[in-house]
């Protein structure tokens, strides 16, 4: 649901070189997408059905779409955008569970686990594994953060050893 999403939000910050769009699509879009490639939700379809092709191409664009930002137009997430990404997620969230609740419905997985195997078979009964899908979260985002974390550092001692 939340990859939807992000495929069409991905094309909007190319066309328009969102920055806000790119922390959002580089944390949570690259995160989710990535998940869904490992453990692909093509229904009964399976390959070499048009739907398994849209899923791989869609999650694929998506870190591609992201990836594109970092290396033609020099973006690059911050510790705010971090921030920014983490209560964003988080106020999604809720408002879908608002929406969840009134329409008795499972955006996002919060009502209950996909009827598929996925990953959050892993993480418990509900709501235990609401808890888990946000520590991942998190751990995910100071995953996708880290490389730019280890650059800051080795740019600080290069400077450091230069003066």
């Amino acid at each position: 649901h939340l990859c939807t999403m992000f495929t069409w939000l991905s094309v909007i910050m190319l066309l328009t070189r969102s920055y806000r769009i790119f922390e959002f699509a580089y944390f949570m879009g690259i995160g989710g997408a990535v998940q869904a490639l490992l453990t692909p939700d093509i229904g009964v379809y399976g390959f070499p059905h048009f739907r398994a092709f849209q899923s791989f191409i869609s999650h694929g664009g998506i870190v591609l779409a992201a990836l594109t930002m970092i290396a033609l137009e020099g973006y690059r997430p911050t510790w705010r955008s971090v921030g920014r990404v983490i209560i964003g997620a988080n106020l999604l969230m809720a408002a879908v569970g608002v929406v969840n609740w009134l329409l008795d419905s499972n955006y996002l997985f919060l009502a209950r686990k996909p009827y598929t195997p996925s990953l959050l078979d892993l993480l418990g009964p509900w709501p235990m594994y609401i808890i888990w899908m946000e520590v991942i979260g998190i751990a995910t985002i100071l995953i996708l953060y880290l490389p730019f974390t280890l650059a800051d550092l080795r740019q600080r001692s290069l400077m450091t050893v230069s003066k």
